[in-house]
């Protein structure tokens, strides 16, 4: 259940975003009016951060209990739990960049207070924004090893074809795709970010429907994603 809600909190913030795919969408790669937007409305672009926020310890909690699995093959259970690690330090650095993001909106409501050095302000959160976009580009060069990793090991432990395996297989598509994607964001400058970051939220939609039917199945107790096997 706690994939699940996860997957659950990470899609509605992604919606209640100012400046995002729903509200007062903006282009993600200027900055300036990212940070504009979410200024605009704080309030509500302080809960997508902390809905987010939660939203990923849900995702490190399941997937801390994917290291409790029995181990059914040992090169199997190797590459999960290296998967299980990697997702872990992918999740962090989102959880870290959530903070800057709140931090950064902060700076942009202090600019807008009566008397303030707006001009100033705006600068502060620009500087923290920037670094912040760095980090995700991190998390986007480590969770399509984390995938494919992670959906290697739980499809090595279904011996018969089932929506669960498919969904692990799915995982670990994601990441081959999600490696491309990045791969022609660093060496084909000539395409538009804006493009790549579709693909990639794309991507990511789909990560989250498979993480779903993974989640169901380890709700219903299959013996393949269950620590009681």
């Amino acid at each position: 259940m706690a994939l699940i809600a996860g997957v659950i909190l990470l899609v509605l913030a992604s919606l209640l975003l100012p400046g995002g795919v729903l509200l007062d969408t903006v282009d993600q790669t200027d900055f300036v009016l990212v940070l504009e937007a979410m200024a605009e409305n704080a309030r509500l672009a302080h809960l997508a951060s902390m809905l987010s926020i939660i939203g990923m310890f849900l995702y490190m909690y399941a997937g801390l209990t994917w290291l409790r699995l029995p181990q059914q093959t040992e090169l199997g259970g190797s590459v999960l739990r290296l998967g299980v690690f990697a997702s872990l330090f992918g999740w962090s650095l989102y959880v870290i960049a959530m903070g800057m993001r709140h931090f950064s909106i902060h700076l942009m409501q202090r600019g807008m207070q009566p008397g303030a050095d707006q001009a100033m302000f705006e600068s502060l959160a620009l500087s923290v924004y920037t670094p912040m976009a760095g980090i995700v580009i991190a998390l986007v060069g480590v969770y399509p090893l984390a995938s494919i990793l992670v959906g290697i090991g739980l499809s090595s432990r279904f011996g018969s074809t089932s929506i669960f395996k498919v969904a692990s297989y799915g995982l670990v598509l994601l990441g081959v795709l999600a490696v491309i994607n990045f791969l022609v964001l660093q060496h084909v400058p000539a395409i538009d970010p804006a493009v790549l970051l579709t693909n990639d939220n794309a991507m990511q939609a789909f990560g989250s429907l498979c993480f779903v039917i993974i989640g169901l199945g380890m709700y219903r107790g299959r013996s393949e994603l269950s620590s009681g096997a």
